[in-house]
């Protein structure tokens, strides 16, 4: 059984949390990272945040940033965006530490869902026993609609 912590990302854990970012989104770059996470972390993180999960060595082995939002079918909703595990030794015990804080605080905000987005390359791992999606499916997450991307230019 693990020792798994969970705290908010600090400002302190910022770059040690970037290579599990990188792992899950190859495009985004450390400086990109480092802006993106200051400005997630400023608030108080009742409502909105980034969740770490930190291993016995004090390492991030997890992550997830969340909103409190309101939603069209659900009413107030959690909405955790970039969920990712990496752990060498149980990757599925990160994702069930990350799941349940996260479905513990929706509880806590009477948030009638949690909709949980998962890049493509952070679902991809050794198999069903650690795939992202087939935990969250086995702990009763069911998939309600697909996430399209299309990147636009902007104007310079």
């Amino acid at each position: 059984m693990r020792n798994l912590t969970l705290k908010l990302l600090s400002g302190e854990r910022i770059d040690q949390a970037y290579p599990l970012v990188q792992a899950a989104l190859p495009q985004v770059g450390l400086e990109q990272w480092r802006d993106f996470a200051r400005r997630k972390i400023a608030g108080n993180g009742a409502t909105s945040g980034i969740q770490s999960v930190l291993t016995e060595q004090d390492y991030v082995a997890g992550l997830s940033v969340y909103r409190v939002e309101d939603d069209l079918c659900h009413g107030s909703t959690l909405i955790a965006d970039h969920f990712m595990a990496l752990d060498l030794f149980s990757r599925g015990a990160v994702i069930h530490a990350l799941a349940d804080f996260l479905e513990d605080l929706a509880r806590q905000h009477g948030c009638g869902a949690v909709h949980t987005h998962i890049a493509e390359r952070a679902n991809r791992w050794n198999g069903p026993s650690d795939c992202m999606a087939s935990i969250l499916c086995e702990r009763g997450h069911v998939v309600k609609s697909l996430r399209l991307c299309k990147l636009v230019e902007t104007a310079a």
